[in-house]
C-alpha cells in the first residue's frame, strides 16, 4: 500500500559550532525559474531570514540588491546561477546535486532515495544512508516533458492556472494515455482531447501520468528493490496530485518535506555550516 507523508522542519540546522560565536551563514539557490535564499543563526541554527523570488533577466542587478538587503559571514550558492552568485555575492559554491544530497541526508538519514523535480530539470538521487555520499544519480534528457515547466505549459493550453490543473487531475478517475513525450506534441494532444469530449479532469489527469512515467523511470535507475521510502523535493513536490500518483506507481511511501523547494537552499546553508566548524577547529 502506497503511503503519503509530509514532512515538518521545526528545527532547519542542528550543526554544533564553536560555543558563544555568533555568525550568520547562508545558502541561496539560483534556479531557471525562482531564487531561494536562506540565513541561519550559526549559534541559535535558526532561520533569520528566508525568501523566495522569480529568477528575473537581469539576475546581476537581483544578486546585487540581495547583498545590500543581508548580511553574512559565509555564503555558499548553487544552482544554475551560482558562478554568476559568487562574483556577486563572494562565497563558495557547490553543485545541485551536492547540495541536495547534503539537505536530504541531513533532515532525512533513513531515506536513501530522493527525487528533485525542479522546472527545467529532475534529478533522481541514490544517498549512501551511512556516509551521506552520494552513490549514483540520474538527471532527465533536458526535455522539458520532464521538468516542472510540462505542467506550467500544459495547464496553460488548457487555459487553467497550475492549481487549477492540480485540481483537476485529483478528480480523475479515467486513464488516458499520451502518446508523445514532446511537449509541442503533447500540447496538440491534449487540445485534440479536449475537443473530442474527454472530461477535463481525466486530461489533467494523462497529463501528471505523462510526467510520472518520466519519473518512475529516473527512479529505476538509482533505487534498491528493498527501497521502502522516496523523498520527493523541488517545486515538483508541492503538487499533491503528482505525490499521489508517484506513491502509487512505486507502491512505496512518498515523504514530502514542509519547504521541498528550498532544499537547495539549506543544503548550501549546511554545506556553510561544516566549511565553518572545521575552520573554527
Amino acid at each position: 500500500m502506497s503511503i503519503i507523508r509530509t514532512s515538518a522542519l521545526t528545527t532547519p540546522i542542528r550543526i554544533p559550532l564553536t560555543t558563544g560565536v555568533f555568525i550568520k551563514l547562508a545558502g541561496i539557490d539560483i534556479g531557471s525559474r525562482s531564487i531561494e535564499f536562506v540565513l541561519f543563526d550559526g549559534e541559535t541554527r535558526t532561520v533569520l531570514e528566508h525568501f523566495q523570488a522569480e529568477t528575473s533577466i537581469n539576475l546581476s542587478s537581483q544578486l546585487s540588491l540581495i547583498k545590500e538587503q543581508y548580511i553574512w559571514d559565509h555564503l555558499i550558492s548553487t544552482g544554475y546561477g551560482r558562478q554568476l552568485a559568487q562574483k556577486v555575492l563572494g562565497g563558495d559554491v557547490i553543485t545541485e546535486i551536492k547540495a541536495y544530497t547534503t539537505a536530504a541526508h541531513h533532515f532525512h538519514p533513513a531515506i536513501e532515495t530522493v527525487i528533485d523535480l525542479g522546472g527545467q530539470d529532475t534529478k533522481a538521487l541514490s544517498i549512501n544512508r551511512s556516509s551521506g555520499q552520494l552513490r549514483k544519480f540520474e538527471m532527465n534528457d533536458k526535455c522539458s516533458a520532464g521538468t516542472g515547466k510540462f505542467f506550467e505549459m500544459m495547464a496553460g493550453s488548457l487555459g487553467l492556472s497550475l492549481e487549477e490543473l492540480v485540481m483537476e487531475a485529483l478528480r480523475g478517475e479515467k486513464s488516458i494515455e499520451i502518446n508523445s513525450t514532446c511537449t509541442v506534441f503533447a500540447e496538440s494532444e491534449v487540445i485534440s482531447l479536449l475537443t473530442s469530449g474527454i472530461a477535463l479532469a481525466d486530461i489533467a489527469r494523462a497529463i501528471h501520468e505523462a510526467l510520472l512515467t518520466k519519473l518512475v523511470s529516473l527512479l529505476s535507475r538509482v533505487m534498491r528493490s528493498d527501497t521502502r521510502e522516496i523523498l520527493f523535493v523541488g517545486g515538483g513536490a508541492k503538487n499533491r496530485a503528482l505525490v499521489q500518483l508517484l506513491a502509487e506507481a512505486l507502491n512505496r511511501q512518498v515523504t514530502v518535506p514542509e519547504h521541498p523547494d528550498f532544499y537547495g537552499a539549506y543544503g548550501a546553508a549546511i554545506h556553510a555550516m561544516h566549511s565553518t566548524r572545521q575552520e573554527s577547529i
